[in-house]
């Protein structure tokens, strides 16, 4: 049975976002164990954007690094391969985008700034999850936005309305106008981008709880980081016109499922409000 994200598939395969050949080897490189630190640097260095980002990101009061980093290499080296690798997808996400116009944008900064607050997360809440995997699931959940956003602008534009001015869900609104919705198509796109399945797994059902029994434990946590994770920035306001301040984190599924108690609330909320500074001030 045809459903309506294969016939959108069939019709808009050259729509999907597509990572940029350099971005792709430096990831596949960083990857590899058998890849140097100049390996990645020379590949870097083909694109200036990348070089200039790295360089800024690693000199920030984020890293607070004890003197000037001047080389790509020594940047790549004190940040780690997974750290540039998450920059590097950012910047791919970013670029993935064809036009950048207010909807983009804020689609963007929440994209953007979920990665940083996943991993705060992540290493705030000792539960085994990986800081980095955090950081890049929480960076690509929302991947199907930009997708939907390219090959359907004006359509979108109308789901993104209702969002921004009704405070609809992306989900109801996007299951609406097309008959599915960012998360289902996300993890389409993540196989396009031949992301591993489990950040597949975690983009297709990081709105849909009842489905993470189905997970393996470890899935299912990380689900669960981005969900809540995505609901707090949305409580923040974060992509939004203003914050959502009646979300209530305690009666989440994804608050549930990791098992945080009332009482943390405030601190986690804390917690976020910083990283989202921080990370503001280190997006385009």
């Amino acid at each position: 049975m045809t459903t309506t994200l294969d016939s959108y598939l069939a019709t808009a395969a050259n729509d999907l976002p597509a990572m940029p050949m350099v971005a792709g080897q430096i990831v596949k490189a960083i990857d590899d164990a058998d890849s140097s630190v100049d390996d990645i640097r020379a590949l870097v260095e083909q694109d200036p954007g990348l070089v200039a980002r790295i360089l800024r990101v690693s000199n920030s009061a984020y890293y607070g690094f004890p003197s000037e980093i001047r080389s790509v290499g020594h940047a790549i080296s004190l940040l780690g391969g997974r750290t540039v690798r998450n920059l590097v997808l950012g910047a791919s996400l970013k670029g993935s985008f064809r036009r950048f116009g207010l909807m983009e944008k804020l689609l963007w900064e929440h994209a953007a700034i979920a990665g940083p607050v996943a991993a705060a997360l992540a290493k705030r809440d000792g539960r085994g999850i990986d800081t980095d995997e955090a950081f890049t699931a929480a960076l690509l959940h929302d991947v199907g936005k930009a997708a939907l956003a390219n090959s359907h602008r004006d359509e979108y534009e109308k789901v993104f309305a209702r969002v921004y001015n009704e405070g609809v869900g992306f989900v109801q609104a996007e299951r609406d106008g097309f008959g599915f919705d960012h998360a289902e198509l996300g993890s389409r796109v993540a196989e396009h981008w031949k992301l591993p399945p489990r950040l597949a797994n975690v983009i297709r059902f990081h709105h849909e709880p009842e489905a993470w029994a189905e997970l393996s434990d470890s899935e299912a946590r990380l689900t669960a980081l981005v969900a809540l994770c995505s609901a707090i920035l949305t409580k923040l306001g974060v992509g939004r016109r203003d914050p959502i301040e009646e979300v209530d984190l305690t009666t989440l599924p994804s608050w549930q499922r990791l098992g945080f108690a009332d009482s943390e609330v405030e601190p986690i909320e804390q917690l976020c409000r910083e990283q989202v500074e921080l990370a503001r001030s280190l997006t385009d």
